[in-house]
C-alpha cells in the first residue's frame, strides 16, 4: 500500500508525516519485541521533546499494542479514537490530535487511515489482521537503532551538565575560601568568578572550565606568595642558642624503656588519631589508666583541647560508610577503611570548596583521621541539603574549632545522617 493510500485526504501533510508513512509502507520491517520498543521509546522521549500529554498518550498506546503484533508478518497497529484518548488523558480532542501529530513527525508512529477516517481492526480466524486501520508503530521499528544512539547521547549530555554544575559550585566555593584568607590579594579573582557564573550566554560546561582555570591561577599565586614569605623567614638571622645537655642518667632512660603497662611504652598507636581510636577500642590496657594520663603522641601538646580519642568516641569507619551514602554515590568513593577515607580527602576538599591551607591546618591541629571524618560529614550534609549550609568550608573550620574545645560530638552527627 502506498503512503498516499495510508494518509487520509483531510490531513495536513508535513515532511515528518510523509517520512513515517514511507517507513510504514515497507514490508521488510526489522524484527523487534514490544519490550525493546517500549524501553527505547521511553528513554529517547525527552530527547525527542515528547513530554507531558504527548508522553501520556505514547504510554497508553504502548500499553494497548499487542506484543504478538511485532512478529514477522503482522503489523503493530492500535485502533483507538481521539475521543477515547482524550477521556484517558483528561484533555481535549484537539490536544490529543496535536500530541499524535508530534509522535508521527518524530518517527514513532504512522497514520494508517481508513477511507472513512475511522480506526478499527478485524482479525481473521488465525488471529491475523484482515483489516487494520489506526496508529502504526512500524516507523519506530525502523528507527530503533537511531533512537538508541540518540538516547545514549542525551544521557551523556545530561550527565556532563550535572558534573559541570557540581564543578561550578565546587570551584566557586574554593575560590571564595582562598579569597577569604587574603581579601586584598585575591579580590580580582572573586570578581572574575562572580562574573563568569552570571554570564547567561555561557553553557554550564564552559563556566566549569573557566572557573577551573581561575582556581588554578589563584592556587599558583597563593603558592608563590607562601613561598616568598617562607624565603623571607628563612633568610632572617639565626639566634645563638646554647645547646642543652642531657641530665637524665642512662640507667633512668633504660628503666623507662623497660616499664610495662605505661602509656609511653605503647608504640603500636600511630600519631594519627582515628587509627589510634580503633586500636584503643579493640585492646584493653593492662593496668588502670587515670583520666589525666595522655598518650606519648599528645604529651607535648599544650592547650585546653581534649584528647583526639574523645572527639572520635563512638566513631568507626563502618558508621561513616553507612552515614555518608550520598558522598559515595556522587563521587564513586568506597569508604571501607580509614586509609580510603584519608585518600579521598583531596576530592572531598574540592567538593566542599575548602582551600588546601585550611585542610592542612585542620590536620596539624587534630590529625588526618579526625580531619577527614569531619570533611566527609560536611560533604554529606552539603550534598543532601545545599541550601542549609551556605559555606561548607566555614562549617568545616567550625567543627575543627569545636574539636579543639572538646565540644565536638561527631558520632551524634553520623547517627543523625544514618
Amino acid at each position: 500500500m502506498s503512503s498516499s493510500q495510508q494518509i487520509a485526504s483531510f490531513r495536513k501533510v508535513s515532511a515528518g508525516i510523509l517520512a513515517s508513512a514511507h517507513l510504514a509502507s515497507q514490508e521488510d520491517r526489522p524484527k523487534v519485541t514490544k519490550k525493546e520498543i517500549s524501553l527505547v521509546l521511553k528513554r529517547v522521549a525527552p530527547a525527542l521533546g515528547i513530554d507531558g500529554t504527548a508522553y501520556h498518550v505514547l504510554d497508553i498506546l504502548l500499553g494497548l499494542v499487542q506484543a504478538d503484533d511485532f512478529q514477522t508478518g503482522k503489523r503493530p497497529v492500535v485502533a483507538i479514537s481521539n475521543q477515547r484518548l482524550a477521556e484517558y488523558t483528561r484533555r481535549t480532542t484537539r490536544t490529543v490530535t496535536r500530541c499524535l501529530k508530534k509522535l508521527v513527525e518524530a518517527g514513532v508512529l504512522a497514520y494508517r487511515d481508513s477511507p472513512t477516517g475511522r480506526r478499527y481492526m478485524y482479525r481473521g480466524s488465525d488471529g491475523d489482521f484482515a483489516q487494520a486501520y489506526g496508529l502504526d508503530f512500524t516507523p519506530a521499528c525502523f528507527n530503533l537503532e537511531a533512537f538508541k544512539a540518540q538516547a545514549d547521547a542525551f544521557q551523556r549530555r545530561i550527565k556532563a551538565e550535572q558534573e559541570a554544575k557540581r564543578a561550578v559550585t565546587r570551584f566557586s566555593r574554593a575560590i571564595a575560601d582562598v579569597v577569604e584568607l587574603e581579601p586584598a590579594e585575591f579580590h580580582g579573582f572573586a570578581a572574575r568568578a562572580h562574573s563568569v557564573v552570571n554570564r547567561d550566554e555561557l553553557t554550564v560546561v564552559e563556566k566549569a572550565g573557566i572557573l577551573e582555570t581561575i582556581y588554578t591561577e589563584i592556587l599558583a599565586l597563593h603558592d608563590a606568595h607562601s613561598l616568598e614569605i617562607k624565603d623571607k623567614l628563612s633568610s632572617a638571622d639565626d639566634i645563638d642558642v646554647s645547646p642543652l645537655s642531657i641530665t637524665t642518667q642512662t640507667d633512668s632512660l633504660r628503666s623507662n624503656s623497660q616499664r610495662t603497662c605505661s602509656n609511653e611504652q605503647d608504640t603500636k598507636f600511630p600519631s594519627d588519631n582515628g587509627f589510634a581510636v580503633e586500636m584503643a577500642l579493640e585492646k584493653e590496657p593492662c593496668g588502670g589508666r587515670s583520666e589525666t594520663q595522655r598518650p606519648k603522641s599528645q604529651a607535648g601538646r599544650a592547650g585546653p583541647s581534649k584528647l583526639p580519642e574523645t572527639n572520635l568516641d563512638g566513631v568507626s569507619i563502618g558508621l561513616i560508610q553507612s552515614a555518608c551514602s550520598s558522598v559515595q554515590a556522587e563521587t564513586g568513593i568506597n569508604l571501607n577503611s580509614w586509609p580510603a577515607l584519608c585518600g579521598a580527602a583531596e576530592q572531598l576538599r574540592l567538593l566542599i570548596g575548602l582551600s588546601p591551607a585550611g585542610y592542612q591546618l585542620a590536620v596539624e591541629r587534630q590529625g588526618r583521621y579526625l580531619a577527614a571524618a569531619c570533611l566527609v560529614v560536611v560533604a554529606e550534609k552539603a550534598l543532601r541539603d545545599p541550601e542549609h549550609i551556605a559555606s561548607p568550608g566555614g562549617y568545616f573550620r567550625a567543627m575543627i574549632d569545636r574539636a579543639g574545645e572538646g565540644k565536638l560530638h561527631l558520632h551524634k552527627s553520623l547517627h543523625g545522617l544514618v
